[in-house]
């Protein structure tokens, strides 16, 4: 039985229109040689187009080395000159810092020597303070008993 059903699906698949041979004729065989010829002329048309991507892929990155190799020089240049305008700033920095000191340690040294001569004087004056305020105090004593000199060192307020 097992024999009958698979001849009779076999003879039900070759009954089958989708299995029945496809007619050829020349004018397919024309098409077919037509859509090589196409297929040909795509294929070269886009393996020129490869090469000429491939080309242009390469010119690219030999500019892109240069324009990095040159960029790259530039940065080398510029961190050079960064460096010597760094030590020269530094070096004006210093100078201009040692001017600043010496015009603080003049400007002390002159205003020492200018003061002397005045804190001589202050130092006379109050030598002379306290002969005075003892001759003031001693007047007021004797005013005490001269109305006269009490009536003077009120006019100069010195009672």
């Amino acid at each position: 039985m097992r024999a009958v059903l698979l001849l009779l699906g076999i003879w039900a698949q070759a009954q089958n229109p989708a299995n029945q041979p496809v007619p050829y004729t020349l004018a397919d065989r024309d098409r077919l040689i037509r859509l090589e010829e196409r297929v040909t002329g795509i294929e070269k048309e886009l393996a020129l187009f490869r090469e000429q991507y491939r080309q242009e892929i390469a010119a690219f990155r030999e500019q892109y080395r240069q324009e990095m190799s040159s960029l790259r020089g530039e940065i080398n240049e510029l961190r050079s000159q960064l460096t010597r305008m760094e030590s020269r700033s530094d070096t004006q920095f210093y100078t201009l810092l040692m001017i600043l000191v010496g015009f603080i340690g003049f400007l002390l040294w002159d205003r020492r020597k200018a003061l002397a001569p005045v804190e001589a004087k202050v130092a006379e004056l109050q030598k002379d303070s306290v002969k005075l305020t003892r001759l003031v105090q001693s007047l007021r004593e004797y005013a005490r008993t001269h109305p006269d000199l009490a009536e003077i060192l009120k006019r100069y307020e010195l009672n």
